[in-house]
């Protein structure tokens, strides 16, 4: 394998895919610990599921939402910007 032949810019790419892995994570085990606390609770009720569902998809909705992009730092912004 010959030196410098990797692009330089495979490092953020690599970050990105790590945090869309890390938030589906979160987000799938948000649901199945709403999901087990409701059955733990006995819940049985179609109005008690409606609630549980609500509550186990409306936090990860604004998580992601909010959870933005990492940011480029300045020498990817300098580099896209001489390309």
């Amino acid at each position: 394998m010959q030196s410098g032949t990797a692009p330089a810019y495979a490092q953020p790419y690599i970050q990105s895919m790590q945090t869309d892995y890390m938030k589906a994570a979160v987000i799938a085990a948000w649901i199945l610990a709403v999901g087990t606390l409701g059955f733990g609770f006995g819940v049985t009720s179609f109005a008690g599921w409606t609630a549980l569902a609500v509550l186990s998809l409306v936090p990860p909705a604004v998580m992601l939402r909010l959870w933005s992009a990492p940011s480029p730092s300045m020498s990817e912004t300098i580099r896209d910007v001489l390309r």
